[in-house]
């Protein structure tokens, strides 16, 4: 759905598209793409569904604007709670091992001359697979690159190379500056 103010969501309750109450909608980020997806958002999940679902993690969870189907007094995802929980407790191949998605939000991503380029906030996928990561760029690459702050970049699987206590990736900060400055669509 095309999301035209989304800072109007956050402190709205979201339900799965089955009716069921999953949380509220806490953050919101651009995407490199206003038309799709559009907008990241952080879903902080109630109880009920963070313990039956989600590992019990306190992690907001990412959704990206195509999962809404309607917005009203509440957002209404096109998912449901059980179709949201494939992705996050799957394991996302980095180089060559596999690690699991929800240790991975919030991660700390650093190029391969261990610079630092920002945090892993989300990703998005099709047909069962993920098709980008997504990559919240750190203030100062913002400023430098004249990206857009608080704003979602992607980063292709095969770019990860590893990860531990942050995500290394096998690109250096100059190969991303021409890679999200090739796939930027702003209008």
């Amino acid at each position: 759905m095309k999301i035209t103010n989304p800072h109007e969501l956050v402190g709205k309750k979201v339900c799965d598209a089955n009716g069921n109450t999953i949380g509220t909608i806490d953050k919101c980020w651009r995407s490199w793409n206003e038309d799709y997806p559009g907008w990241f958002f952080g879903i902080k999940l109630n109880d009920a569904t963070r313990d039956t679902w989600f590992r019990g993690t306190n992690k907001l969870v990412p959704i990206y604007s195509d999962y809404i189907k309607e917005v009203t007094d509440h957002v209404v995802l096109n998912k449901t709670v059980e179709q949201l929980s494939r992705y996050w407790n799957r394991t996302a191949p980095l180089g060559d091992t596999f690690h699991p998605i929800d240790e991975l939000v919030d991660m700390p991503i650093y190029d391969r001359n261990n610079s630092r380029v920002g945090v892993f906030v989300g990703w998005v996928e099709s047909d069962g697979m993920y098709k980008h990561y997504g990559c919240f760029v750190d203030p100062y690459l913002c400023d430098t690159w004249n990206i857009p702050p608080n704003t979602v970049m992607p980063l292709p699987p095969t770019y990860f190379d590893d990860a531990k206590d942050a995500i290394t990736l096998n690109k250096t900060l100059d190969e991303l500056k021409e890679y999200w400055q090739k796939n930027m669509t702003r209008k």
